[in-house]
C-alpha cells in the first residue's frame, strides 16, 4: 500500500503530479426544467470544479464517466460544456507532463489519435482525461458526446472497449520529473458481463515495460454496491498490483481513500457533483479531490463543492412522535400539521446550514422526508403541502415519501436515522415474505418467466436476451429506440431464416420459428455477443429502418389477411404515407392486428412471411389466432 507524502516530497514539487479527480458530473440533468426556477445546477458546479483545477494548478483532470446525463445530450448542453472547457482548459501555460504511451493504442477508438496537449494546433493548459459512463455511453449511436469532445481536442477520451469476449487494457503512462503513473481506464460495461469476464480471468491490465516504480491508477464506472448477484463488481477482486482505484457510477461521496482488509490498493469514490435522485446517499456533502503523487507516495486533499444545491434527507417514524391529536378532525389532519411544522422548523433550517455563501449556489433546497406510518388513516394528500412550499423548496411535489411500517418490526427511536435503501432492511420494514428474493432483477424475472415450459412459446421471434439487453439500454442509457431496433433486428433475421426453409403452410412456418428459437437458446453466449455487436453497429439504424418500412402497418385493407385476399407484394401500388388510415398518426388505443387466417399454401412472396413474423412478435402473442381453415 502506498505511503503518504512527507515534507521531503513537498519540498520537491517538480516530482509531484497533481490530479483533480471527479466523477458523475451529469451535465444537462433537468436543464430548463422547473424546480421553482430554471435548473442550471450541473453547469454551475462543473465550472466550480474547473476553477478548482486552475486554482490548484493541477497537471490534469481525471473524470470517471457520466460527464453528460444523456447519451444524446441537447445541442445546448454540448455547447455550454464546450464553452466551459475552452474557458478553463485552453491557454498558454506550459504542460510538464510527458506522455510515454503509444497514442495509436491509447486512443485507438478516437478520430485523432494523439494526446491533446501535444497537438501543435492546440494550446492546452489543463488537460482532461475521461472515460465514459452508462449515461454518456455512445455504443448505440454512431457518434457519442465524448467523441465530439475528443475530436474537438478538449478532452482526452480513453478506456472505451467493445470486445465482449475479453478485455486487455494498455495504460496511459505519464511522467513528471521522477514520478511515473500508469493510468488504466475502463468505460462502462454491463455489470453482469464484466463480472463474468472477471470470474473467467478474461480481464488483463497490461504492465508497462522498462518503467520502474509506476504508480498504478485504475478508473472505472460500474456498480460497487451489491444490487444483485453478479450485478456489481466486487471491490476486492481487481488486480492486486494496482495502487489506487477511482470508482465512478456510485453517487454517494466517499472521497477519502478507503483501504480493504483483503486487497492492497485504496479505493476513492468521489460520487456525483449534483443530486440526480432524492436518495439518502445523494444528500451527503459533495466533494472532488486533489490527488498528489510523488513516486510511490500520495496525498488526497478533499475539496468541498460550494455551488451544490442544499439537500436534506430525513426519516420520520410516526409512531415514535408525539403527535397532538385533535379528535374533532381526522387523524390525517393532525399528521399533516405535525409534518408541516417539522418541515418548516427542522428541515428548512437544516438546509439553510448548507448555504456556503457562494454567489452561484442555488438557494431553494431539495427536501426529502420519508414517513413511516402504521395506519392508512395517517396518510394525507401532499398537494396542499406542495402548494405551501412551492416557492421555498425546489421539489415541492415530491417532498414526502410514505412508507408503511410493519407492526411486527417496531424499532427504537435510535433507529430513525439509520434507515437506508438496503433491500434486506426495506423488506424487513415493509414485512415482505421471507422467501422473496430482493436481489432479483426485472431482467432475471423475464428470463425465468419465459424459461417455464408453459411460457416458452409466448416469445419466439424476439429473444429473451434481446429483450433484456434492450431493457438495459433503455433504462441505463436512455436509448428510446432500443426496443424498436431489437424487434426489427430479430424480425429481419427470422425472415431471412424462413426464406432458406421449405415452408408450405402455417404449421411449418411456426415450427421453423420455434426451431430458430431453440437454436438461439442452445448458443446463448454467442447470441449475447451478436446482440451487443448489433447495438454497437453504427449502421444498424438504416437496416432497422428498411425492415420497419417494409413491415409497417398497411392501410385498413391489410389488417386482415384471408385466403381470398392475398398479401400485397413489394411491387404492388400503395398509398403514400400521408394518406394511410393506420399510419403513424393513428390513435394509440388502436388494438393490435390479429391474423384470423393465412393461406395454407406456400407464400407467393415474402410479405406474407413478414406479416406472420410481425404478428408473432406482438406483445400479447398468446392472443393471436392462427386459423388455417378455409
Amino acid at each position: 500500500m502506498s505511503a503518504e507524502l512527507d515534507s521531503d516530497d513537498v519540498n520537491n514539487p517538480d516530482n509531484i503530479m497533481k490530479i483533480l479527480i471527479a466523477t458523475d458530473i451529469h451535465l444537462g440533468f433537468e436543464y430548463n426544467k422547473k424546480r421553482g426556477q430554471e435548473l442550471d445546477d450541473s453547469f454551475v458546479t462543473f465550472e466550480e470544479i474547473l476553477q478548482y483545477g486552475r486554482k490548484h494548478e493541477v497537471d490534469f483532470v481525471l473524470l470517471g464517466g457520466d460527464l453528460f446525463h444523456d447519451a444524446k445530450p441537447s445541442q445546448t448542453a454540448v455547447l455550454k460544456c464546450m464553452e466551459l472547457l475552452r474557458k478553463y482548459c485552453l491557454g498558454s501555460k506550459e504542460i510538464k507532463l510527458q506522455f510515454l504511451s503509444d497514442p495509436e493504442v491509447a486512443f485507438s477508438h478516437c478520430a485523432h489519435k494523439t494526446v491533446n496537449y501535444e497537438d501543435p494546433n492546440l494550446n492546452v493548459c489543463m488537460p482532461i482525461f475521461s472515460i465514459h459512463g452508462n449515461h454518456d455511453d455512445p455504443s448505440f449511436g454512431a457518434v457519442g458526446s465524448m467523441d465530439l469532445l475528443s475530436v474537438s481536442g478538449l478532452v482526452n477520451y480513453f478506456g472505451k472497449w467493445t470486445d465482449l469476449t475479453k478485455i486487455s487494457i494498455s495504460p496511459l503512462v505519464l511522467k513528471k520529473g521522477e514520478t511515473h503513473i500508469a493510468l488504466y481506464g475502463l468505460s462502462y460495461i454491463n455489470d453482469q458481463r464484466l463480472s463474468r469476464l472477471l470470474r473467467d480471468y478474461k480481464m488483463d491490465l497490461l504492465r508497462p515495460k522498462d518503467i520502474p516504480d509506476c504508480y498504478n491508477i485504475f478508473v472505472l464506472h460500474q456498480n460497487r454496491a451489491v444490487h444483485k448477484e453478479y450485478g456489481h463488481i466486487p471491490e476486492n477482486k481487481l488486480p492486486g498490483f494496482l495502487d489506487f482505484i477511482v470508482w465512478g457510477h456510485e453517487h454517494e461521496c466517499r472521497i477519502s481513500p478507503e483501504a480493504l482488509s483483503d486487497a492492497s490498493y485504496l479505493i476513492c469514490q468521489p460520487g456525483s457533483s449534483i443530486a440526480t435522485s432524492l436518495s439518502e446517499g445523494e444528500a451527503k456533502p459533495k466533494h472532488v479531490g486533489i490527488l498528489s503523487i510523488s513516486k510511490q507516495k500520495f496525498k488526497m486533499k478533499p475539496l468541498k463543492l460550494k455551488t451544490v444545491r442544499p439537500f436534506v434527507f430525513d426519516n420520520l417514524i410516526l409512531r415514535e412522535q408525539n403527535i397532538r391529536k385533535d379528535y374533532t378532525q381526522p387523524l390525517s389532519k393532525s399528521v399533516y400539521n405535525f409534518i408541516d411544522n417539522y418541515i418548516e422548523n427542522t428541515l428548512i433550517p437544516k438546509a439553510a446550514t448548507q448555504l456556503s455563501g457562494h454567489p452561484k449556489q442555488p438557494i431553494q433546497p431539495l427536501i426529502r422526508l420519508r414517513v413511516f406510518y402504521t395506519s392508512e388513516d395517517e396518510m394525507f394528500d401532499g398537494m396542499q403541502l406542495a402548494q405551501k412550499y412551492c416557492d421555498e423548496v425546489a421539489n415541492p411535489m415530491d417532498m414526502i415519501l410514505f412508507r408503511k411500517e410493519s407492526t411486527s418490526t417496531k424499532r427504537s427511536k435510535s433507529s430513525t436515522t439509520s434507515f437506508n435503501d438496503d433491500p434486506d432492511e426495506m423488506a424487513q420494514i415493509f414485512q415482505y415474505e421471507d422467501d422473496v428474493d430482493w436481489n432479483k432483477t426485472v431482467q432475471g424475472g423475464i428470463k425465468k418467466h419465459f424459461s417455464l415450459e408453459e411460457n416458452k412459446d409466448k416469445i419466439t421471434v424476439l429473444s429473451v436476451n434481446g429483450l433484456n439487453e434492450a431493457l438495459n439500454r433503455f433504462i441505463e442509457r436512455g436509448d428510446t429506440d432500443a426496443f424498436k431496433d431489437i424487434i426489427s433486428h430479430h424480425m429481419k433475421k427470422t425472415i431471412a431464416y424462413l426464406e432458406t426453409c421449405n415452408v408450405t403452410n402455417t404449421e411449418s412456418i411456426l415450427n421453423e420459428i420455434k426451431n430458430l428459437r431453440d437454436k438461439r437458446m442452445e448458443k446463448e453466449q454467442e447470441e449475447e455477443i451478436e446482440i451487443q455487436q448489433f447495438f454497437n453497429d453504427p449502421n444498424k439504424k438504416k437496416s432497422c429502418k428498411d425492415t420497419v418500412d417494409v413491415i409497417d402497418s398497411d392501410d385498413d385493407e391489410q389488417t386482415t389477411m384471408t385466403k381470398g385476399r392475398g398479401a400485397r407484394g413489394r411491387g404492388a401500388p400503395s398509398r403514400g404515407r400521408g394518406s394511410r388510415g393506420g399510419g403513424r398518426g393513428k390513435n394509440k388505443n388502436t388494438p393490435d392486428v390479429t391474423i384470423t387466417s393465412i393461406s395454407s399454401g406456400k407464400p407467393k412472396d415474402q410479405t406474407s412471411l413478414r406479416a406472420y413474423v410481425r404478428a408473432s412478435n406482438k406483445k400479447n402473442i398468446e392472443n393471436i389466432v392462427i386459423d388455417d381453415s378455409d
